[in-house]
Parts: structure tokens; sequence; C-alpha cells
């Protein structure tokens, strides 16, 4: 076997694709920009051509001594997670390596992927692929390099991100550069925004949840929505998402004349003031798990179809929600159960913290590829924060934004807006989620005020109805008339199925009660033992620990404890001499607020199961 498909054979064990993708490069033997230059004393240097000139990636005279040195330049740190653009002959890479432990993490972008193709196949790189800690992907495949970003970082990693830029590669590809820190950035801030939210909720997320697990059993499935949507040939039609900014007030009277002609989502903050219009919305999305119950006050006896997910707050859910479709996922245990009666995978709808995001996500999971936008402010147009409709509903206006932490937007007239870093967020989630799908999808700010989302096309909603809204169609019948999802014998297999929780907490609290036993007994004998004595037993509490993580009850204790898991991971990230003892006092700590959250389990379950 030659050098380079040894190189491929290790590549493809961690990403056949791009390994496949590699292969093909070499096996074409095409000319290209990147070539290998052989010096005088018998190094290789990969060189790429740009605008006449020739640009090394490594040294000339001593690649080996400038690798190292260009090491130097990183802290190696436990824990610490490191993102580097370009992979060049892997020398950097390779040193890097060498300075870090097994709880590092180095994820890889290479901008061009000519220059791995040319490295595979002039340099041994088997033990970098086949290391585990490293990740490597090209940016022609960025959702998966997207997603592997996303899959790395979590809260209590997000001061331990390390930037590295190899020699040349951030004149060569500014852009892509830009794009692969901005991906790490953003997944740092929408981290920051979990955190809050998973505080913020804690116990009444998993609360909610019990209730839609037990709910979804006999109500209905956005994939049935899709599947009709799909019929009318929803991909020609436009959809209208209306959400809850300051400006909704200015041009909503106008969505009376898309009825019929565009699918309306309306979000649950912008409801009241879409009821006191007049307007009939196709769908009304809820997910916020502390929803106001003044944004439903209005809806009556008025027959609406809603979309929710596991999060959202039921009490509008019990009261209104007789026809019901859920789309997100909530853990393997129970998402297995449901693709079963399905036949097929349930809507994967990733969330992106806002209603409107999320409102935003399902128009494109149901094919929809031109989105109208209006209350989309995303700013406090005005000095306002919401519409009129919902006025109170959130407290005073102003003591409400004085409360927010307040940063600078353009805005659509190229003014200057105050916002708040939340919404923020949301603008850099859009503008993103427009530029992965340009060529697919059209997105009309009709909102007429508010921040500037690049991407989008901006005209007021009068001109963009008569422009878009143009077929007659008639949604909301067909919609009306979906059965539940499952059928009665489904329903009993699923309520079976949902049974299973109690089994489940019990023998997960036996795990529990004996990793706290092994753990307590080795910090009591921990100065006793010997270093054979001591890895022993590591390795018990490790099988056991695996045991706990992977047990299908982790998911739902980790809702009620999330608060406990970022201080317990938190405190071990940021201590790096911390010893033996006190990690496994830290870990009792964890396991005994997971004994602790078990009767709170215990009394939501019997609440949502029992008291039927």
């Amino acid at each position: 076997m030659k050098n380079w498909e040894r190189n491929i054979k290790a590549l493809a064990d961690k990403n056949k694709q791009l390994a496949d993708e590699i292969k093909t490069r070499i096996l074409q033997g095409k000319e290209n920009s990147v070539q290998i230059q052989e010096t005088g004393n018998g190094n290789k240097v990969l060189t790429v051509a740009r605008d006449g000139y020739i640009w090394y990636l490594n040294s000339r005279l001593d690649p080996d001594s400038v690798s190292n040195l260009y090491a130097d330049r990183y802290e190696s740190k436990p824990f610490y997670r490191y993102f580097i653009f370009g992979f060049s002959d892997g020398m950097a890479v390779r040193k890097i390596l060498q300075k870090c432990d097994e709880s590092n993490i180095v994820i890889i972008c290479e901008p061009n992927p000519e220059i791995l193709a040319k490295a595979v196949l002039e340099y041994d790189l088997e033990d970098l692929f086949l290391d585990s800690r490293v990740w490597i992907c090209t940016s022609e495949r960025w959702q998966e390099l997207a997603d592997v970003i996303a899959g790395v970082i979590e809260y209590s990693y997000i001061k331990l991100v390390e930037f590295c830029i190899l020699p040349a590669y951030d004149i060569l590809y500014p852009e892509i550069c830009k794009k692969f820190t901005n991906e790490v950035v953003e997944k740092i801030e929408w981290e920051i925004l979990q955190k809050g939210t998973f505080e913020g909720f804690n116990r009444k997320i998993s609360a909610n949840a019990l209730f839609h697990l037990n709910n979804i059993i006999t109500q209905r499935h956005c994939l049935q929505m899709k599947k009709e949507l799909q019929k009318m040939g929803v991909n020609r039609l436009p959809a209208i998402i209306i959400s809850a900014g300051p400006s909704l007030d200015k041009n909503i009277k106008e969505v009376k004349k898309a009825e019929g002609k565009a699918f309306i989502f309306v979000v649950d903050a912008a409801l009241r003031t879409v009821i006191r219009e007049g307007i009939r919305p196709d769908l009304v999305c809820t997910v916020d798990p502390k929803a106001p119950e003044r944004f439903f006050e209005t809806v009556d006896k008025q027959e609406f179809l809603w979309a929710a997910s596991y999060w959202s707050n039921p009490s509008p859910i019990k009261k209104y929600g007789r026809k019901v479709f859920y789309y997100d996922r909530l853990m393997s245990w129970w998402d297995e159960a449901l693709n079963k009666e399905l036949g097929e995978e349930i809507a994967a709808v990733q969330p992106g913290g806002s209603i409107s995001i999320e409102a935003f996500q399902l128009a494109r999971y149901f094919g929809f590829q031109t989105i109208i936008l209006i209350g989309q402010d995303l700013a406090f147009t005005g000095g306002q924060s919401h519409t009129k409709g919902i006025e109170g509903v959130l407290g005073d206006n102003d003591t409400y934004i004085s409360r927010r932490y307040i940063v600078q937007v353009e805005g659509v007239d190229g003014n200057i807006l105050e916002t708040d870093y939340q919404m923020k967020y949301y603008k850099q989630w859009f503008e993103k989620a427009i530029q992965n799908e340009c060529s697919e999808l059209k997105v009309i700010d009709a909102t007429e005020g508010g921040a500037r989302i690049e991407g989008t096309v901006i005209q007021t909603l009068r001109e963009t109805i008569e422009q878009e809204c143009e077929r007659e169609i008639e949604f909301h019948e067909t919609l009306q008339n979906l059965p539940p999802v499952f059928d009665q014998e489904q329903q009993k297999r699923l309520h079976q199925k949902a049974a299973e929780l109690e089994e489940l907490k019990t023998e997960f609290a036996k795990h529990l009660a004996a990793m706290i036993s092994m753990e307590k007994e080795l910090i009591q004998q921990y100065h006793n033992l010997d270093k054979n004595q001591i890895k022993k037993r590591l390795n018990e509490i490790a099988k056991q620990n695996e045991k706990i993580d992977l047990h299908p009850f982790i998911g739902w204790i980790s809702l009620y404890a999330s608060k406990e898991e970022f201080e317990l991971k938190e405190s071990i990230c940021a201590k790096e001499d911390m010893d033996i003892p006190e990690i496994m006092e830290q870990s009792v700590r964890l396991m005994e607020s997971y004994q602790a959250a078990i009767p709170m389990f215990e009394e939501d379950y019997g609440n949502v199961f029992k008291g039927e």
C-alpha cells in the first residue's frame, strides 16, 4: 500500500466522505495552483500560486524548527479547544498536538481542498488522521464543520478556546478565515444564551417536556403538515412570519389582503395584535416555557392550529390547543419510539433561541422558498420593545429596555438603532441562515423598521403582497382536517413506552447510589492506597460513570440539575491542578444533585401521568 493510500484509509476511519473526495482529487491528478517545491536540503514545501506570486506554506530552510516556533506561540492547557485555520503539511498541527493532553480537542479547517489533497499525496499524515483528538474538514463541507464546532463547544469551555491561524492562510483566504472564527464566536454566544435559558427555567422545562411527551401521543405532527403543503406546491407559495416587534403596528392591517394567498405564521407574542385586526393565522407558534398568559387571553373559542415544542408552556395548549402540531426532538429513548411508529424520522427543527427563528425554521422545513418577515425589528424601534398588542405584559416599556444589555445596530434606513445583546445574536442568526441558502431562498423584510438584516430584500408589506401573493389556495380547511398522527394501537404502545420512565428512574437511582458510594470510598482511602490500587478504583468508577452517562434517564435528570452541571464543569475546567480527591468531591456533588432531583421528577411525572 502506498503512503498516500494509508493516509486516505486513516482519514476514512474518521470522515469517509472527505476521504473519498480527497482520493478522487488525487486520482484525477489535475494541475492546480498547489505544488511541491523540493529544497536543496531535502525538504518538501507546499506552495500556492496566487496573482503571479508563489506563497510558501512552511519554511524552505528548516520547516521543523519553524513549526516548533509556531506551536510555541500557543499555551497548552487541559481542556482547551484549539481551532486551527489551515493544515498545510500538518507539521505545525503535529507540534501543537505534542504539547496537548487527552483532554484537548483540535478542530482544523482547511480552506483549500487542493492543499489537503497534495499534503495527503506527499506527506505521512496517518498519525494525525488517526488521533482521536483531531477533526479535520475543508471549507467546502461547511455544514459538517459547523456541526462539529457546535458539538465541541459548550458553556463550560467558552473560556478555553484558542484560535490558531497558520502562516499565510489569513492573507490567502481572508473571507473563509473570518467565517471560521465567526462560527466559533457565534457558538460561544449561543452557549451563553442557553445557560441563561436553562438556569432561568430549570425545572419548568422538564415539567413542560413531560406534559408534551404525553400530549403528542394523541396529537398531530408537523411531518403531516409538511406532506400536505408539499402537495399544494409549497415551494411556489410565500410564507409570512408575523413577529411582535414595534413596527408591526405600522402594517398589520395589510396582512388581511394576504389571507388565502400566503401561509401565515404568527408567533405567540403577536397573537393579540393579529386577533385584534381580525386576521386568521394558518399556524400559531409557541415555544417559550413561560409564555405569559396575557399573550392568549383574547383567543377565546377561536379554532387555531398550534405549533409547539417540548419546551412550550402547556397552559395555552391545555386551554386552546385542540389541534397541536409538534416539531422537535426530545431524547433518543423517546424519539426512537416515535420514529418506529411513524415509519420515518421525526422533524429535526433546530432551536435558534427565539420563537421567530423557530417559525422561520418551520417554514424552511415545510419547503417555503419565499419568506416574508414583518414585525421582525430586532431592535428598539422608536424606543419601543414590542407591538402595542402586548403593552404591559412585559412590564413598563422603559424599565424593560433599561434592564437589557444595550448594543447598537444599523437600521433598515441606515440610521443607528439600539438593540440588546440577545436580539443582535438573532439578527446574526438570520443573516447566516440566509447566506447559507442564498441560492434557493428569498427572504423579504417587510417589517418597515428595525435592524437591517443583511441578505434580505427590503420593501413595504403592501408592495410585497401585490408582488408575491398572487395564487389563492385554501390552507386552513385542509390542515384542520388532519387526524391525530398515531392510531389507537400506536397510542397504546406509546403510552406503554412512556410508562417505562418509572422503571428507568429506579434503575438510574441504583447506578447513582453505587457511584456515590465508590467515589466517597476512594476519597476516604485515597492517601492509603498505592498507584495501582488508585488506578484500579478509577477504572471501576469510570465504568460506573459510563453506565450513568449512557443511561436513557440521564437526559431527564440533567434538565433538573443543569445549574449544578454548569458549575461542576466550570470548576473542573478552571482549576488546572485539581487532584483526584478534589475531582471526586465535585463529582459526588453532581451525583447528589441528581439524587435530589429524582423526587422533583416523580412529582412532575405524577402530575402528568397519574393525574389524568
